[in-house]
């Protein structure tokens, strides 16, 4: 079973929301065939979110020790953890000690070259070419 396979639907409706969407606790719950929401299964849905490669926020949601009381209603958003410059910029505030924090937060709302990191640059390259 491949990465994708964990959570097909959540995974699909990511990429077809261009990489963010937003949704609820229960509809986790049920995609993933759990009945009720309690400590293990927020910590299911977020071990199963991460290894399909989303991300999601706020962190605290699918954390069983502060959402002591999870309800089917709560949102969560979850997002496509991958080399998108949405993805950097979700990823240096949620995981500051994993990237270079400065310079991704720095190219939010560049719009010249020369405001870019040289990976910035090549991401925007491939982004170009793919389009």
């Amino acid at each position: 079973m491949s990465e994708t396979d964990t959570a097909p639907g959540i995974a699909a409706r990511c990429r077809a929301d261009g990489g963010l969407t937003e949704t609820t606790l229960g509809k986790l719950r049920d995609e993933l065939g759990y009945r009720k929401l309690g400590r293990w299964v927020l910590a299911e849905i977020a071990d199963t979110l991460r290894a399909t490669g989303l991300g999601f926020f706020p962190a605290d949601r699918l954390d069983a020790a502060l959402n002591t009381e999870p309800r089917q209603w709560q949102t969560v958003w979850i997002y496509a953890r991958d080399s998108s410059p949405r993805s950097r910029v979700i990823d240096a505030v949620l995981h500051p000690d994993d990237c270079d924090v400065r310079t991704e937060l720095e190219a939010i709302g560049t719009r010249t070259a020369a405001g870019l990191s040289h990976r910035q640059k090549l991401d925007l390259i491939r982004e170009i070419v793919n389009a």
